[in-house]
């Protein structure tokens, strides 16, 4: 279990980087850009994003066992600063989660009721893995927008974070 302990860590630490990553990369998208309709699931990049924000506030308050609070609305980021400073208040409270992570805490189960009043229960080690691949989903839709707008987005891809980190052999693709 050592092992998954190593996985889950380096993923969560990889969602951070992508997070930050990504976040940074809109320093250089017009204002009006960020809120553009661009007929996806969540309407805009910044609509993408506040989905993503509340999402990692809500798994990262079940993984602590604490109560989930409502999920802000796109309206309480009027523009990138507002989001990137809710994103920076998660990412502290995420690398503290990643820094007291233990393997006997992988190998249980996180509890949580859903919006709609039902219990539910699932292996903590698939609900993290499950936190870091929706982030990983989503920011590919944020990509896909961003060129599709013109921009360049940053490579985000865990082989981006493993290089930069210095884990990764080299690779194509």
């Amino acid at each position: 279990m050592k092992q998954t302990l190593r996985i889950a860590q380096d993923l969560l630490a990889y969602t951070i980087w992508a997070d930050r990553t990504l976040l940074e990369a809109l320093r250089v998208v017009a204002p009006e850009d960020l809120t553009r309709a661009t007929g996806t699931s969540f309407g805009s990049i910044r609509g993408t994003l506040v989905h993503v924000l509340a999402c990692e506030q809500s798994w990262l308050a079940r993984f602590l066992g604490a109560p989930a609070a409502s999920p802000p609305g796109e309206e309480a980021f009027p523009d990138r600063l507002a989001l990137a400073m809710a994103f920076e208040e998660v990412w502290s409270q995420l690398e503290f989660f990643l820094a007291s992570l233990a393997p006997e805490q992988l190998e249980g189960e996180v509890q949580w009721t859903d919006p709609g009043g039902v219990a539910q229960r699932r292996p903590f080690h698939k609900a993290v893995f499950h936190f870091v691949n929706h982030a990983t989903f989503h920011r590919g839709q944020v990509v896909a927008m961003l060129r599709q707008m013109g921009y360049a987005p940053p490579g985000t891809d865990y082989i981006h974070f493993s290089r930069e980190s210095g884990s990764a052999p080299p690779a194509t693709c």
